[in-house]
């Protein structure tokens, strides 16, 4: 059976992940794309930014229940 994993960048639930070892840590993406734009977002240091946004977007969404 294949496991079914989370997209590192857009959370999308994928069986055949592209896989990419960064800083010792193998990451799973959906596609090439969302591994582009992850490490795009990393090389400019917005990464901690834009998770930080979808932190905020995910509590605020919750609040509205």
């Amino acid at each position: 059976m294949v496991e079914t994993v989370r997209c590192e960048h857009c959370g999308a639930e994928t069986k055949h992940p592209v896989a990419k070892v960064i800083d010792g840590k193998t990451l799973n993406f959906c596609c090439g794309g969302c591994l582009q734009v992850y490490e795009f977002l990393r090389e400019e240091g917005l990464l901690d930014q834009v998770k930080a946004a979808e932190r905020d977007a995910k509590k605020q969404a919750q609040d509205k229940r």
